[in-house]
Parts: C-alpha cells; structure tokens; sequence
C-alpha cells in the first residue's frame, strides 16, 4: 500500500489491484526529474464488477478519460451515481482516500500519478499556497493538449522523451494549481499523517488475520482512542474498523487473482469468520462472489 512508485512494476501492480488485467497501453516513469508516471490502460471490454481504487498514498492521480466511459460509482457498496463521462475529462484524486466504479463499456484512459512533494515544492514557489483539487470530472483543452503531448513524446522528442515529458508534466501541475486550487487550509495540530499514519497501516496491514484494536493503534500514535478515532477518520475517510475491512477485502482479492488457495485458507488469512463471511462480504463489497470473481479471472 505504502510501497514508493519507484519503478514501473510498483504501476503495474497498483493497475492490477485496482482491476486492470489488459497489458498497459503506455507506461512512463517515474520521469527523472519530476519523478511523476504517466500510464493509459484500454479495454474494449466493460466490467460490471466493483472495482476499488485506492489513491497511492504519497501521489496525486490525474484520471483523464480519452474516450466516453460508461460507468457507475458506488458508496460502501451502494450504487450513487451512473451515466456517462464525456470524452476529454479529468479529475484529480488526492492522496489517501478511495472509490468504488464498475464500467458498463470500452475505455481508454490515461492516469498520471503526481508525488505529492513535487506539488509541495511549486507551491513553496508562490506568494499565497494553494490546494489542488478537482473531484468532478471537468473538460478543459489545455489539460488536454499537454497530456496529449506527453503520450507522444516519443515522436515529438526521440530519445530525449523523458526529459520532454517532465518539462510537460511542470506546466500542466503550474497549470492546474493556478486554475484548478483553493487557498490551502490552516495547518491542523496533532493531526494523523506522515510516518505515524503509515506505520498504523502497516501494523493493520500485519494483523491482518487476527485484526487490532484501537487501543492499540492509538498507543502507537500517542493518543487518545477517541482522538486517535477522530483524526483517523478524517486523514482516510473511513473509522479504522472500516478501513480494516477494506484492507481484508483487498487481500482476498489479491489472493484469489493469484489462485491455488481454497476459499476457505483465504478466509482465515484474511481475518473472515469462514468462508461464508468472506463470500457475504465480499459479494456486498465487490458486486460478485469470490468464487464467481476468480472463475471469471480464470484462477
């Protein structure tokens, strides 16, 4: 979950997880400067399945959609919204943070996965700091002419493409902060974040089988449990009890896209009462059972 986009594998793996199983149309990065990848994924096939997005947790993620996409968005495993987004439309998702959407139709979309110090280190550069931020998908040519450029730096620049493309990747993030940003807020004291945020999530991530209580997450932060509670809900936007489950589910899914492990083993490494439980939860979380998911990924 905390692993450093360091390489393109680390890309790969975050695309499978999130329910990508086609080959990477284009995958660039980290670029030598900015450090930031650029990925597009295609399918021609929809995917009615719940599929959960997780944020990296040290990147921002530009999604641009090049072509309509058909969707639907689910809330804690409750369908909020449907249609279709338009062709030419981004958003940018924050650190941390997740969401839920199945795909009713083909796709072709580009991510751009932005460390978060690059966008500390242009905003340090400004008279008044900004907050990135555009959660509704949103068209403007601009975005659209430097991404476009960037998915064909190797025509544009040969050999010289990185480079060409963290030249592209400043100006769109100069860009986006200027027309896309609200005053960042007043820093807030003792709130969850940093290295006492990942440490907790690796001690979840550890205990994954036999879960934690938040007495124990909260004395490994110095805090109360109510605060502990408080703060934890407001960095990732679930309360612990939930984010582990989210947790458990995402390792279930990664267990049986890696197949030969009988449901009911995967249960119990995943901390689920049995097999049922894990197929109750599963099947409300991600629209389909376990053992349905894994005949349709063939495992």
């Amino acid at each position: 979950m905390g692993t450093a986009i360091d390489n393109t594998e680390v890309l790969k793996d975050w695309f499978l997880r999130s329910g990508v199983h086609t080959p990477l149309h284009t995958c660039i990065g980290p670029l030598p400067s900015s450090k930031a990848s650029i990925v597009r994924w295609t399918s021609n096939q929809p995917d009615s399945m719940i599929q959960t997005i997780s944020s990296h947790p040290n990147d921002y993620r530009i999604a641009i959609m090049l072509e309509p996409v058909d969707a639907r968005i689910w809330l804690h495993g409750q369908p909020v919204w449907g249609g279709v987004i338009a062709a030419e439309r981004f958003r940018i998702c924050p650190p941390s943070g997740s969401s839920q959407w199945s795909r009713l139709s083909s796709c072709d979309i580009v991510n751009l996965f932005v460390p978060a110090t690059l966008i500390d280190n242009l905003n340090a550069q400004r008279e008044t700091p900004l907050s990135l931020g555009a959660q509704q998908f949103t068209s403007d040519r601009h975005v659209m002419e430097l991404v476009r450029r960037m998915l064909n730096a190797d025509a544009l620049a040969g050999p010289l493409q990185s480079q060409y493309c963290d030249g592209m990747m400043v100006a769109l993030l100069s860009y986006l902060l200027e027309h896309y940003s609200r005053p960042a807020a007043a820093p807030q004291s003792s709130t969850l974040g940093g290295g006492r945020l990942r440490r907790v999530l690796t001690h979840m991530g550890s205990n994954l089988a036999t879960g934690v209580s938040n007495r124990d997450l909260a004395a490994l932060c110095g805090m109360s449990e109510a605060h502990f509670s408080r703060e934890f809900h407001l960095a990732l936007g679930l309360p612990p009890h939930r984010y582990l489950m989210k947790m458990r589910l995402e390792q279930a899914r990664t267990m049986l896209l890696a197949g030969g492990r009988p449901m009911g083993d995967i249960a119990e490494a995943c901390g689920f009462h049995d097999a049922s439980h894990l197929s109750r939860t599963f099947s409300r979380h991600f629209g389909t059972p376990p053992a349905r998911f894994r005949q349709l990924r063939g495992n």
